[in-house]
């Protein structure tokens, strides 16, 4: 059996990064839900029905200004889930990277279903719904890594 202390640090300071990524992905994650619930109880959203696609998406966008930063607050939050992949995958454990996986590809869903429900006309509440897993099976995913994580040391 080799020891190689380099790499042992190596790992330690990607664990220490991907956990504090993890922090920041909660806080982000947060302030998304809490902009999705404000506009899920208050905002009054414009009718969707331009001809032209991209003056109508301009619309809806200048109109409900919560809604371009939930959607700018969800690339950043897919791009750090992005990031926490790769330094996990460096790490070589399985069930880590797994569970990464599984938090990336949920925040993928819930893009992709918060797209569809902008693109419904707000009307089909079953994208909204797929948003809300997709949340829930982030935040679960993320807690498992940070317990596998802490209770490595």
């Amino acid at each position: 059996m080799n020891y190689n202390p380099m790499q042992r640090n190596r790992n330690t300071a990607a664990s220490k990064l991907a956990v504090n990524l993890i922090l920041l992905e909660f806080l982000l994650l947060i302030i998304q839900f809490i902009i999705g619930m404000w506009m899920n109880l208050f905002a009054v959203f414009p009718s969707f029905s331009s001809s032209f696609f991209m003056y109508g998406m301009m619309r809806v966008m200048f109109s409900v200004p919560e809604l371009m930063a939930h959607m700018m607050l969800g690339v950043l939050i897919g791009l750090i889930s992005i990031m926490i992949f790769m330094i996990l995958a460096m790490g070589g454990d399985y069930r880590l990277l797994s569970l990464s996986a599984i938090a990336s590809i949920s925040i993928l869903i819930a893009g992709i279903s918060g797209l569809e429900f902008v693109f419904s006309g707000y009307v089909n509440n079953v994208f909204s719904f797929i948003m809300s897993i997709g949340f829930i099976f982030t935040v679960v995913a993320y807690s498992l890594i940070l317990y596998l994580l802490s209770s490595r040391t």
